[in-house]
């Protein structure tokens, strides 16, 4: 499969020259074509990690940026405080809709294709994604609390701070190649390509993707979410076999 990705990219990076300067755009046209390859992956006890390869055309000059973020859960971040010599949880700020994996690739350095402004309208780059708060026990420091967890998703390798490169090829063919860790969630992921002319976006493009269990995982998983109670009851008993059996190891030891 890769080597016949390989050589259609090949055979399109030699005919979309005289191919486009045949057929002038039309203003129904899209200037925009992309593909992702896979569309789906499947995580089993052996996943080490996945590489996503995006490939498309653009029909007009600019720049792109390839985002891949997903899947978006509510997250609470909470501040642990030293009272009488203990330390529990004081304050906690809650986040709606937080991607728990995010990673992009640019033709160029971001910061030179957008202003900032535009990199937060967009959401481009880790520091740039929107965390808004659902509730707050704290009304100070709510920029320290979404630092918090950028930290944490970044030391977790779940947001990517190095920017990936783009390929491009006679400035009409272009390829991202998007990397995914062997901890990456399960769940639907969006890709969103953008045509940057002079820091402005003039065309965006999305297209989806699933990573899900496979294998006995997928099937243990499954059966815990149909049948919550059975499992449950199948744990606790488990549980209470391998203490029976760990109790008898001991006392012949």
């Amino acid at each position: 499969m890769l080597r016949r990705l390989l050589f259609v990219f090949a055979l399109l990076a030699l005919l979309a020259p005289a191919f486009f300067a045949a057929l002038p755009l039309r203003a129904n046209d899209h200037p925009l074509l992309v593909d992702l390859l896979p569309e789906k992956i499947e995580v089993d006890s052996g996943f080490t990690g996945s590489t996503v390869i995006l490939y498309g055309v653009k029909t007009l000059p600019g720049d792109i940026i390839v985002t891949l973020r997903g899947p978006e859960t509510p997250v609470v971040v909470r501040r642990k405080r030293q009272v009488a010599g203990i330390w529990i949880n004081r304050d906690a700020v809650a986040f709606r809709d937080v991607p728990q994996f995010y990673t992009l690739a640019a033709s160029r350095p971001i910061e030179e294709i957008m202003d900032s402004e535009s990199l937060d309208r967009n959401q481009i780059g880790t520091g740039h994604i929107l965390l808004n708060t659902v509730w707050t026990r704290t009304e100070e420091e709510v920029d320290a609390f979404r630092a918090a967890l950028r930290r944490d998703r970044a030391r977790e390798e779940l947001y990517e701070p190095e920017i990936g490169g783009i390929v491009l090829i006679d400035d009409s063919l272009f390829r991202a190649t998007l990397t995914l860790p062997a901890n990456v969630p399960t769940g639907e992921y969006v890709t969103e390509t953008i045509l940057v002319q002079n820091a402005e976006v003039v065309s965006r493009i999305e297209s989806r993707l699933t990573v899900e269990k496979s294998g006995l995982s997928a099937e243990i998983f499954n059966f815990a979410k149909s049948e919550g109670a059975l499992y449950g009851l199948i744990a606790i008993v488990a549980a209470l076999v391998a203490g029976w059996v760990g109790g008898i190891a001991f006392r012949k030891n």
